[in-house]
């Protein structure tokens, strides 16, 4: 399978500022997955509880870290479903998030 197309997956952090503010930040991380389209399965089964389903990452798993969210090719999206389909191959079925571009 070939994982060569880069994605970046974001980590969100909170932290209180000096005032006592709670500041969010971001990091994101380069990893390399295979981008593909969702099966007609995965979209109505996620689509009868209000999901809105677009794209799956196929990635190696030691890559991954509970990311909820993807960014790739301009566009932000959100992890709704994680499976581990080998020991080392993971996939994060994803939707767009809304006011995204």
């Amino acid at each position: 399978m070939d994982r060569s197309t880069p994605i970046y997956l974001v980590r969100e952090t909170r932290e209180q500022n000096g005032i006592g503010e709670w500041v969010s930040t971001e990091t994101l991380r380069k990893v390399y997955a295979n981008v593909s389209s969702i099966s007609a399965s995965e979209y109505f089964s996620a689509s009868q509880i209000g999901l809105n389903p677009e794209v799956r990452f196929t990635m190696f798993a030691p890559d991954y870290d509970g990311e909820l969210i993807i960014e790739y090719n301009g566009y932000r999206f959100s992890v709704y479903r994680v499976y581990k389909a080998t020991t080392d191959k993971l996939e994060l079925y994803a939707q767009r998030e809304a006011g995204t571009a």
